[in-house]
C-alpha cells in the first residue's frame, strides 16, 4: 500500500488533496501535517513513500523540511507544491533540495497522481 504524506499549512488545501487522492486512488494510505514540524513528527513514526510538500508555510517551511526529510527518510520521494513560485523558480529549489518534482498548486489535479506514479516506477515501486 502506497503511503502519501500531505504537508500544507492551509487546511482547505490538505482537505482538497486528501479528497482528490482518496477518490482517485482509494488504496493509498494518506496522512497530513500542517507544517514541517508536524511532518517530521509523523515521519519518525512511519515513513511515507511520497511527501507532497508545500514550499511556503508558517513555522518550518518546505525547504527546511525537505532537508530534514532527506536526513530521516532518504528513500522518500518529495514533490514540492506551491502557488507562490513559478515552475522555473521552483526547479532551482527542487534540484538544490533533492526533491524529485515540483507542481504548481493549480495543476495538482492534473499532474499529482501521474507524477507520483512516475516517481515510484522510476524507483522500482508499484504505485
Amino acid at each position: 500500500m502506497l503511503r502519501v504524506l500531505i504537508v500544507d499549512d492551509q487546511q482547505f488545501v490538505r482537505d482538497a488533496l486528501r479528497s482528490f487522492l482518496s477518490a482517485q486512488e482509494p488504496g493509498w494510505q494518506l496522512s497530513e501535517a500542517a507544517n514541517g514540524n508536524e511532518a517530521l513528527e509523523l515521519l519518525r513514526n512511519a515513513t511515507p513513500d511520497v511527501v507532497v510538500l508545500d514550499i511556503v508555510m508558517e513555522g518550518m517551511n518546505g525547504v527546511v523540511a525537505a532537508r530534514a526529510i532527506r536526513q530521516i527518510a532518504p528513500g522518500t520521494k518529495i514533490i514540492f507544491i506551491s502557488s507562490h513560485y513559478t515552475t522555473g523558480d521552483a526547479s532551482v529549489i527542487t534540484r538544490l533540495m533533492g526533491a524529485e518534482a515540483f507542481i504548481q498548486k493549480a495543476e495538482t489535479g492534473r499532474l499529482l497522481i501521474p507524477t507520483i506514479k512516475r516517481l515510484l516506477e522510476g524507483a522500482g515501486q508499484p504505485a
